[in-house]
């Protein structure tokens, strides 16, 4: 799961993602127990957040991908 994107964020208000992608992405991860904690254990080292808050965090990420996905 080491994947470096090269994104260009000069100009961040014009970067767009597709919520439907994501969302069914990180549903997958989720999933998958193992896939799982390699996620949590790299975005927590990452961000400084705890496992907990980690999971937390993707939790509301789903939730907000949902909304996303549905009003397009």
């Amino acid at each position: 799961m080491e994947n470096e994107f090269d994104f260009d964020l000069e100009s961040r208000e014009n970067f767009k993602i597709n919520p439907e992608v994501w969302l069914h992405t990180l549903l997958a991860i989720m999933g998958d127990k193992e896939k799982q904690e390699e996620a949590v254990r790299q975005i927590a080292q990452k961000t400084g957040l705890s496992p907990k808050e980690t999971r937390l965090f993707i939790r509301t990420t789903i939730g907000i991908l949902i909304n996303q996905a549905r009003a397009n």
